[in-house]
């Protein structure tokens, strides 16, 4: 293969790669190469948004048809490599501090709903009294109307 091919295959995405690498100008396609390549053009029209959004790439899609064994994808190779370990410690750092806002939001929340149902039962004591001196208001004034 030459470097020019080398570099646009490197250009193309994973399901025109493994079209580029099963499916000869002369032979035309390998056996059993075109229905997978059917699959992944069928999954790839699904998954495409109208406003051209894509729900899922081209490695996925691949994967998914192909499928995926220690991170080496049939027919296309080796796929995606891991970020960096720069890249993956500042999303951990960034995920250790949602969490942490959210436990704090989570603390606040559990303590106003402590502060709430305090207030609801001081509410029902107070109602509760209430009643008791209305029923004693009513035995009186029919004490009181029957003198």
């Amino acid at each position: 293969m030459s470097h020019q091919e080398q570099i646009t295959r490197l250009m193309q995405d994973a399901i025109d790669c493994f079209e580029t690498e099963y499916k000869s100008s002369k032979k035309g396609w390998d056996l059993g190469a075109k229905p997978k390549w059917d699959e992944m053009v069928k999954m790839r029209t699904e998954t495409t948004l109208p406003d051209g959004t894509r729900t899922m790439t081209d490695d996925e899609i691949c994967a998914k048809v192909l499928g995926v064994k220690s991170g080496y994808i049939k027919g296309c190779g080796f796929g995606p490599r891991p970020p960096p370990s720069r890249s993956s410690q500042s999303s951990i750092n960034e995920m250790s501090e949602k969490n942490k806002e959210l436990e704090d939001k989570l603390e606040e929340t559990q303590h106003l709903i402590e502060t709430q149902q305090e207030k609801i039962a001081a509410q029902n004591e107070m109602i509760q009294g209430l009643q008791e001196q209305a029923k004693k208001f009513e035995e009186f004034m029919a004490n009181f109307h029957s003198q």
